[in-house]
């Protein structure tokens, strides 16, 4: 091997200190990088509490009165039974409706401008750790449709009436963490 070098004319001693520097400018950019990255990590990061004290969520329950969203509710199943599924809807969008009401009363938040997918929203970022927002934003879809004339199944207004009274009845007691 050295005549094949010997025969293109490289000097072996140049290539071997070449070798050496380059390997040795190669390890230097190496450590350097993870030294910085190890420093802009260790301000990165948030300090940690010591282990012994340990951050616990304040945890409660809410009660809410829903008798006035029972009587919506019923009132909605008895348009269901006349066959009247506009009125179906918006009671029990009303009943969902009073009872997202009652829950941000207990947060000091007024609700008369919001409609129930924001009211929704608003209760679980104030830490309710029910979401109602998929039944919520299906319910104020098929409303929608309803209003703008658009056909609504049978089964869409059944599910409605599903949907108020599971959300009637999980609000009876509402588990909130803070």
């Amino acid at each position: 091997m050295i005549f094949w070098l010997d025969v293109l004319q490289v000097d072996v001693f140049a290539l071997l200190i070449w070798s050496i520097i380059v390997v040795c400018i190669m390890s230097a950019v190496i450590v350097t990088y993870n030294i910085v990255k190890g420093v802009f990590e260790l301000y990165a990061r948030k300090p940690k509490p010591p282990s012994f004290i340990k951050e616990k969520e304040k945890e409660f329950f809410i009660s809410i009165d829903v008798s006035e969203a029972i009587s919506f509710y019923n009132q909605a199943q008895s348009y269901f039974e006349q066959g009247e599924y506009k009125n179906v809807v918006q009671c029990c969008y009303n009943a969902v409706k009073n009872v997202f009401t009652k829950i941000l009363v207990h947060f000091n938040i007024p609700s008369e401008d919001l409609n129930i997918v924001d009211m929704s929203y608003i209760i679980q970022v104030k830490g309710v750790r029910v979401s109602f927002m998929e039944y919520v934003q299906h319910l104020n879809f098929i409303r929608l449709r309803m209003i703008v004339g658009q056909i609504v199944s049978k089964d869409e207004i059944l599910w409605a009436l599903k949907a108020c009274r599971a959300i009637i009845d999980v609000s009876k007691e509402l588990p909130v963490s803070i």
